[in-house]
């Protein structure tokens, strides 16, 4: 597919919605309808009550979180709204939510659609990236846990669907103005401004249209301790790192939706979503590396080293992020059919281009020191020679920049009717997709004989608060990007334009049929769908040369889901139903390296664009209470059987793309059969005084299954699967008040199989990367001065959880960081 201009899209689809709109307003009266006094219902447990009837009236199995009638939700981000869902966990990235994981599947075999347009992802893979959403544009969020076949069958978990305010569902004149500041405990709680605005109205009895704008900042210092793989027997021997970041980041938003409703019925309908992440990272990285084991000390929790590599290291980056969708489409009825069709453009763009990396290093070879891990998030070193940290010992050794693009953009079109017949409510429809991810990735090294840090001023963290850790001397951020100005001194160490680029095209054809058939205390809904997937994709060779594979396959997903009405409160939901989630972009794109030896021997790695998707056959039950008001209670359980699994490996021989390999070759294979069980557990209460409780736990049980080469066979846990994820929040929602303290849990789960080698085959549990459990607290307060103005204060990590990550044991550090709580304080003003 060829790129489009995204912004001339936008007002050409605007264009043909004006031209519409034009004759709908000469069709209408222009007398204004009898206005209707309309109590609204607010606050938490109003979003709760919401929510629940929501999912009564869906005909799948489905998790909401709503907004109530002012369009307010208890969080700010996406992801944070999301994380208080049965099934639900996200993964953070500098204490913020960013990828959402559904009953064990990570986000790269989900989907995300907003109003129902794909969303598409702005890094290299298939993940969409929550935190760049604000609630304030959306008026509710729905994760549908099992698919009926007019759904797109593209997740084996489930599938996200953000959904903005309907204007027609407006009855008078809206306009929401939130002004707020977020501080941060590590910031010095300095302040980062955050503001909204929505306005919606309607032009006249058949047209309104409702737009918001956002804008959110926020400032992050956080504090961090890593390995790569370096544990060997219980002692540390590769490398230790300490991290300091700050970061500032920056996010735009805007959504606009308008619809009309003919004389005839038809509704026509536009909308459009845009979001804008920028992000500012200062990063000193402290290193010591090449460790060599000489002795035992601390009982094992130490040791002696016999020389320390010790390398500083500041980055300065500046990168942004895009994401936004746009639809246009119609409602209408032809005779006894109702249809509906719609053209639908999403994309997606990462620039990481803006950026410098600037390394210094030491490298002690005489007389090493000590390092103690007795507690492993936070080891530290004893270095013998007093001057390991001195900028005038620290030699300039590599600058970096880059330039990392990701360009994702796909364009659909789909098409439904449906009729009411004497065998139920027969509907069917086509769609058509057309993605292309297009990667450019650039980078170059120079290295400057005879310079040192004390050519420059340097410092340290000031407020580095680790016991027994000293953290070394860094060129300040400035600096660092400063030296993008001095490459001319300095001599070109190496450039790679190309390796890494490559560009797929994906079309994606699909048609069903389903049939809702309703009985006397039963709806059915039976039927099928059938995607044909085409990929075409380049890339290059080590010699530049230009790579291309290609692949196409096909998929059914029949699907037959049950509710029965047991009585007026209770109902029984049942489901049998297929997803596929298609592979990685990286790991099909044909970037090739091959060695080439004197014997014959042929190694490398490559792109495996033979992989096969994953394809999970599902089984889903669940018994449902819905009492009065809030109230509700459910009990569920899951099966998925999945098969093809996708995981890194070293292969002996393999053939991939036309290429003979005999002497190994790194690349990603299909593994064999997985298995993932569940159990949900959901309710939630209100008393009159106030007083509500909500609460989830769902526990879930898994298994992979790996053969290699020589036959034999290794099982593990499914990647990012948490055997136990639970929530709970207590709140008090009466009169002026509306308080809400919630938590939100997950045990542990793997993260990585295998070390950075990427070799699957080699994996075993003392290098696997494990994520231990997390717990949060946060806490959400409005108090409502009067009928427009409502008072604001949050506080998120109230205990200050850290996140660490281990390898094999939590004795081997991987990954702690440290982030602190954070707070946000304002005022919401409604005309």
């Amino acid at each position: 597919m060829k790129h489009i201009n995204r912004w001339a899209l936008a007002p050409m689809v605007m264009a043909i919605y004006s031209a519409n709109l034009a004759y709908a307003q000469d069709e209408q009266n222009s007398d204004a309808a009898a206005s209707m006094e309309e109590v609204l219902v607010v606050g938490t447990r109003a979003t709760l009550k919401n929510a629940v009837d929501q999912q009564r009236d869906a005909q799948n199995i489905i998790s909401v979180v709503d907004s109530d009638a002012l369009g307010n939700f208890p969080d700010s981000t996406a992801a944070d709204a999301m994380r208080r869902l049965s099934g639900i966990a996200v993964e953070n990235d500098q204490g913020e939510g960013r990828y959402v994981t559904i009953r064990g599947l990570s986000s790269d075999l989900n989907s995300v659609a907003v109003n129902g347009a794909s969303m598409v992802a702005p890094e290299n893979g298939r993940s969409v990236i929550m935190d760049g959403i604000p609630t304030e544009l959306m008026d509710s969020i729905s994760v549908s846990k099992t698919l009926t076949p007019e759904m797109d069958a593209d997740s084996i978990g489930g599938r996200v669907d953000f959904n903005t305010k309907k204007p027609t569902d407006l009855k008078d004149t809206l306009l929401k103005v939130k002004l707020s500041t977020k501080m941060a405990e590590y910031t010095d709680y300095s302040s980062a401004p955050n503001a909204s605005l929505t306005y919606g109205d309607r032009l006249n009895d058949s047209t309104a249209h409702i737009v918001s704008f956002t804008y959110s900042s926020k400032k992050i210092e956080s504090f961090n301790n890593e390995t790569g793989f370096g544990w060997e027997d219980g002692f540390m021997n590769d490398d230790w790192e300490m991290r300091w970041y700050e970061l500032e980041r920056e996010r735009y938003g805007l959504s606009y939706d308008i619809n009309t409703i003919l004389d005839s019925g038809t509704v026509l309908f536009a909308n459009a979503m845009y979001n804008k992440y920028d992000e500012t990272e200062t990063r000193f990285k402290d290193e010591y590396g090449k460790l060599g084991f000489v002795s035992s000390l601390d009982n094992g929790k130490g040791m002696v080293t016999d020389r320390i590599r010790h390398d500083s290291e500041t980055r300065q980056r500046y990168e942004t992020r895009e994401i936004g969708a746009v639809n246009f489409g119609l409602e209408t009825n032809l005779n006894d059919w109702a249809i509906d069709a719609k053209v639908s453009y999403s994309w997606a763009q990462e620039d990481d281009s803006d950026n410098a990396d600037v390394t210094f290093r030491n490298d002690d070879k005489a007389l090493g020191g000590e390092i103690y891990w007795s507690n492993p998030k936070r080891p530290y070193l004893v270095a013998y020679d007093p001057t390991l940290r001195d900028p005038a010992n620290l030699e300039f050794d590599a600058f970096e920049m880059w330039a990392n693009v990701s360009d994702d953009e796909e364009l659909s079109f789909e098409f439904n009717a449906e009729k009411e017949t004497s065998m139920g409510v027969v509907k069917a429809g086509i769609k058509t997709r057309s993605r292309t991810k297009d990667v450019n990735d650039y980078i170059i090294g120079y290295t400057w004989d005879g310079a040192t840090m004390a050519d420059w001023d340097s410092g340290t963290v000031n407020d580095w608060f680790f016991a027994n850790q000293v953290f070394g001397n860094h060129v300040s951020g400035a600096t660092a990007y400063a030296m993008r100005n001095q490459v001319a001194q300095m001599d070109v160490d190496f450039e790679d334009a190309i390796s890494r680029d490559f560009t797929t095209d994906e079309n994606i054809n699909a048609v069903y049929v389903q049939d809702t058939i309703e009985l006397e205390n039963a709806v059915v809904i039976a039927g099928v769908r059938y995607e044909r997937t085409k990929t075409d994709s380049k890339a290059y060779d080590q010699d530049g040369n230009r790579t291309s594979s290609d692949k196409s396959y096909g998929f059914l997903s029949p699907s037959v889901t049950v509710k029965y009405f047991i009585n007026d409160q209770v109902q029984l939901r049942a489901a049998i139903w297929r997803g596929l989630s298609r592979p990685g972009f990286t790991q099909t794109a044909p970037i090739t390296s091959v060695n080439y030896g004197t014997a014959g021997d042929v190694s490398g790695s490559v792109g495996n664009p033979d992989l096969k998707p994953y394809e999970a056959t599902n089984f889903d039950l669940s018994l449902e209470y819905y009492g009065e008001d809030m109230t509700y209670a459910a009990i569920g359980i899951f099966r998925k059987d999945i098969k093809n699994a996708i995981y890194p490996t070293v292969q002996k021989v393999a053939t991939i793309n036309g290429i003979a390999f005999n002497d190994g070759v790194e690349t990603w294979i299909n593994s064999g059969d997985s298995y993932i069980n569940g159990l949900e557990l959901n309710g939630q209460y209100g008393w009159d005084n106030g007083l509500y409780i909500a609460a989830n736990v769902t526990f879930t049980d898994s298994e992979s299954e790996f053969k290699f080469e020589d036959s034999s066979v290794f099982k593990t846990p499914f990647r990012k699967l948490a055997e136990k994820a639970a929530n709970i929040s207590v709140g008090y929602d009466k009169g002026p008040w509306d308080v809400r303290l919630a938590g939100n849990y997950r045990s542990e789960y793997i993260d990585w199989l295998a070390d950075e080698d990427g070799d699957i085959g080699n994996v075993s549990k003392n290098n696997t990367r494990w994520v231990a459990p997390f717990m949060q607290f946060d806490l959400v307060a409005k108090y409502k001065v009067n009928e427009n103005l409502t008072a604001r204060f949050e506080a998120a990590n109230l205990n200050n959880r850290p996140e660490y990550y281990y390898w094999g044991n939590k004795g081997q550090l991987s990954q702690y960081d440290i982030y602190g709580k954070n707070y946000t304080i304002g005022v919401e003003y409604t005309f």
